[in-house]
């Protein structure tokens, strides 16, 4: 089941207290972008989930300034998605000026399967990884 997308700093401790898993991921920032997104193709290949940008992989909300290039940045890699996706990015205050973006998607295994910059995604437990070609090609004929 996916998480709801913490609306508060208590939602956020139960969402993070139990670790990254099938449908969660934690990156530190969005220098970590194009892995999120990589995530975030592998949740819409399977039963969907949360990236959170700005928690330490132990699990510390420590957020990360954003500001309109950050919102831009974001934006301009979500066109490299195929088929194309319409993600909102939420903002979650943590600290004085620093703010966890949340990104959600719910899985769509009964579309086509998605790619991100031309390759296809899928998550195994806890991990991301790139999905075989065989396992992509039978989904495009599903």
């Amino acid at each position: 089941m996916i998480p709801k997308a913490p609306a508060n700093a208590k939602d956020l401790a139960r969402l993070l207290k139990p670790g990254e898993g099938p449908n969660l991921e934690f990156k530190r920032s969005t220098g970590e972008l194009r892995e999120g997104l990589q995530t975030i193709c592998a949740f819409l290949n399977g039963s969907g989930g949360i990236v959170l940008f700005g928690v330490r992989p132990d699990g510390h909300p420590e957020g990360q300034q954003v500001s309109d290039q950050t919102i831009r940045d974001i934006a301009q890699a979500l066109d490299k998605f195929e088929p194309p996706v319409n993600l909102p990015v939420d903002r979650l205050p943590v600290a004085e000026g620093k703010v966890i973006l949340i990104l959600r998607v719910e899985g769509t295994r009964d579309s086509a399967p998605f790619t991100f910059e031309g390759r296809p995604y899928e998550r195994v437990s806890s991990t991301t990884r790139k999905m075989s070609q065989d396992r992509y090609e039978r989904l495009l004929l599903d």
